[in-house]
């Protein structure tokens, strides 16, 4: 049987783990103290328990499953994995220390991946001499049940490695997207621009946290951008914006926004807080944020492009021009960053599709989206909104091919 080492029993260490042992792998689950591992256990087994309740698992597979957890609080116990997964904090230098020990502990010829969302794989693997078996494994949250890893490529990574990947990734029944090693991978980077856009958008006071969300639910979106951000956390939401916007070297469609800035200063985190875009106390959810509405000042010719680009999305419920404009404004900023991907290289268009279908759930693929849309008419709308707001809105180049 096949042993993986997994460094870290946080939610998504925890959530890696499952995914293994519930596909026969052997799983040796590592953390600092036996505390902090025992602690991880309870947490995988209330999942199964989950599991079970609904019927995805068989009680005796569960069993089966968490008996080949083995927990491990000495990191030299690695020796005998046939692939790590890094899953511990995000920090650079923790992970540069572990790798560091990993590469005199494991086989050469041993996969050493990491996690992460948001840190370069390339620094990561800085000061390992096995560089050329080092790669990004970013598993999705929960990891026992999303369909979509991201297998990251760096420069040094040998083919055989990522073959490997993504083989072992369709073993565990999910679907593996290679990416080049740039900030945010596929998912966050493209997926930046949900969550940028709409907090733009408040922040100009143009629509209400409930407006904005009931706009992209009704394009077919399972969930609005601030309700994703209060479920995923606005701290955590923010750290990967400014991570991004920092490799990026303050790329202007990557700057993070100030509203959000102020929320994780003021302990507004979202679900966890009880307290973020929404107010979650007394089993309600109603907006957090007072916002004193006022009409945008874009131009007509701004307006009517935006309403063009809405109204090739499949809309479900009456929406306002604001709205619309929220809309238009997002998606042309998704697809173009698909666009700018898709020219550096850091990925094809087909993958990126299907990596933000799997990744996001959202209702279509940025490419997908530019065909139903026209990428001449985003391009204008881009164009626009660039003479108008400066170079956050700068169009691919490959959009007006």
């Amino acid at each position: 049987m096949k042993a993986v080492g997994i460094a870290g029993t946080g939610t998504m260490g925890t959530g890696i783990a499952i995914a293994f042992a519930r596909s026969g792998w052997e799983v040796l689950l590592y953390d600092l103290s036996k505390e902090i591992v025992t602690s991880g256990l309870e947490v995988i087994g209330t999942e199964f328990q989950k599991e079970v309740r609904k019927g995805r698992i068989k009680p005796e597979d569960a069993q089966a499953a968490i008996a080949r957890i083995h927990p491990r609080t000495e990191l030299s116990e690695f020796s005998e994995a046939h692939l790590v997964v890094e899953a511990v904090t995000e920090d650079l230098s923790t992970k540069r220390e572990l790798f560091s020990k990993l590469d005199k502990i494991c086989d050469p010829s041993v996969p050493l991946t990491s996690n992460t969302s948001s840190l370069p794989i390339g620094a990561i693997a800085n000061g390992s001499l096995g560089r050329k078996r080092v790669a990004g494994l970013h598993f999705f949250n929960p990891a026992f049940r999303m369909k979509l890893v991201e297998v990251v490529r760096t420069d040094f990574v040998s083919e055989e490695i990522i073959l490997e990947l993504s083989q072992i990734v369709r073993q565990l029944g999910k679907t593996p997207i290679v990416t080049r090693d740039t900030p945010g991978f596929v998912v966050n980077r493209c997926a930046r621009h949900f969550y940028l856009e709409p907090l733009r958008f408040l922040s100009e006071r143009a629509g209400s946290v409930e407006e904005i969300d009931f706009a992209f639910e009704s394009a077919g979106f399972p969930m609005g951008p601030f309700r994703l951000l209060d479920m995923a956390g606005v701290d955590v939401n923010f750290l990967v914006s400014k991570s991004i916007y920092d490799q990026f070297f303050q790329e202007p469609r990557f700057r993070p926004v100030v509203l959000q800035q102020k929320m994780v200063e003021s302990g507004l985190l979202g679900r966890k807080t009880g307290i973020g875009f929404y107010d979650y106390t007394n089993n309600a959810r109603h907006s957090a944020l007072k916002i004193e509405r006022r009409d945008p000042a874009e131009s007509e010719m701004v307006r009517e492009l935006a309403r063009k680009i809405a109204g090739r999305l499949e809309i479900k419920q009456p929406l306002n021009d604001n709205q619309l404009l929220v809309l238009a404004r997002t998606v042309s900023m998704i697809v173009n960053e698909a666009f700018f991907m898709v020219e550096e290289g850091v990925s094809n268009a087909e993958d990126i599709d299907l990596a933000m279908k799997l990744g996001t759930n959202f209702p279509n693929g940025p490419s997908e989206m530019s065909e139903l849309i026209g990428r001449y008419l985003i391009s204008e709308f881009l164009q626009v909104m660039r003479h108008v707001y400066g170079d956050a809105y700068r169009p691919s180049l490959m959009l007006s091919h």
